[in-house]
C-alpha cells in the first residue's frame, strides 16, 4: 500500500526528477526489515518502528523538502493505523530512528541489525569506531559526531551492508560526505 501511494502521489517533476519509484524500492524495504533477527523484536511496536525506519530510508531519503517528508510520515501513520491498528504516537517513542548492525560496538561479536534505543550510547559506539579508524589510518579524521552525522553514518553503513546497495551522496564541499563514508565503510567491515 505504501508503494502504491508513493508511486501515485509523488510523481517526478522538473524540480523532483529523481522521484521515480519502482518495485525494487519495495523489495529494499523488505530486505531492510529482514536484516533484523526476531530475537531483537520482542514487541510489535519494535517491528512497526523498523518498518517505518526502512520506509524512511528507501523512500524518505530521496525526498527533498520537509513538506514531502511530513507527507511520508503522515502516510506511514495512516497505514499503520489502518493495517496494524497502531497509533503513530504510541509506537514512535524515540526522537530519532537509527538502526544498524554496528550497535554492538567494535568488539560486539555477531552483528545484528536493530534499532538504537539510547542515542548517547550510540554516539559512544560511533566514537569508538572513529578512534579505531584513526588508530589504523595514516590520515586520521577529526570529526564532531553530532546526531545528524551519526544518522548519516548509520544510513551509509546500512547501504554498504546490503547486497547491491548504492547511494548518491549530495552536499556542498566540506559537508562530510567523504569522511562519513570512510567511517561508515570502516564500521561495515
Amino acid at each position: 500500500e505504501i508503494y502504491n501511494t508513493i508511486a501515485r502521489d509523488l510523481l517526478p517533476t522538473p524540480e523532483k526528477s529523481h522521484y521515480t519509484f519502482n518495485l525494487r524500492d519495495l523489495s529494499k524495504v523488505f530486505q531492510g526489515v529482514l536484516q533484523c533477527q526476531s530475537s531483537k523484536l520482542s514487541k510489535a511496536d519494535q517491528l512497526v518502528r523498523l518498518w517505518v525506519h526502512e520506509c524512511r530510508r528507501v523512500f524518505g531519503d530521496r525526498l527533498i523538502n520537509t513538506q514531502d517528508r511530513k507527507w511520508l510520515d503522515d502516510t506511514l501513520g495512516d497505514i499503520a493505523k489502518r493495517q496494524m491498528d497502531k497509533e503513530w504516537d504510541s509506537f514512535m517513542i524515540y526522537e530519532r530512528l537509527i538502526c544498524g548492525d554496528f550497535l554492538g560496538g567494535p568488539d560486539g561479536g555477531e552483528r545484528i541489525y536493530h534499532e538504537a534505543e539510547d542515542l548517547k550510547q550510540t554516539r559512544k559506539i560511533v566514537e569508538e569506531f572513529l578512534e579505531l579508524y584513526n588508530d589504523d589510518s595514516k590520515n586520521p579524521m577529526k570529526l564532531v559526531l553530532f546526531l545528524d552525522a551519526i544518522e548519516h553514518v548509520a544510513r551509509i553503513t546500512r547501504i554498504i551492508r546490503q547486497p547491491g546497495g548504492n547511494a548518491l551522496l549530495l552536499g556542498v564541499g566540506g559537508s562530510g560526505r567523504s569522511s562519513l563514508t570512510k567511517l561508515a565503510t570502516y564500521m561495515a567491515e
